[in-house]
């Protein structure tokens, strides 16, 4: 292997850890991992009581709307 080689080699191994250090560095870091954990949690909750919500709408409106046509209707 030449020198000149070697030193491409070299500063693409260099460059290489300079790019991904921060990444190793995020990759370590456990600070606020409970509270991401807390907020998925958080979150999914939410969107099943949305989901309950939106399907309970619907079926108390198809409820309510049954009962204001019997009402109409002259002859009870």
């Amino acid at each position: 292997m030449t020198v000149f080689k070697k030193a491409r080699r070299w500063a693409g191994d260099l460059a290489r850890r300079a790019a991904f250090a921060p990444l190793g560095r995020l990759h370590r870091d456990e600070r606020g991992a409970a509270m991401l954990e807390y907020a998925m949690v958080f979150t999914v909750i939410a969107l099943m009581l949305m989901l309950l919500f939106y399907k309970m709408f619907h079926v108390l409106t198809d409820y309510f709307g049954m009962i204001a046509f019997f009402v109409t209707w002259p002859f009870i």
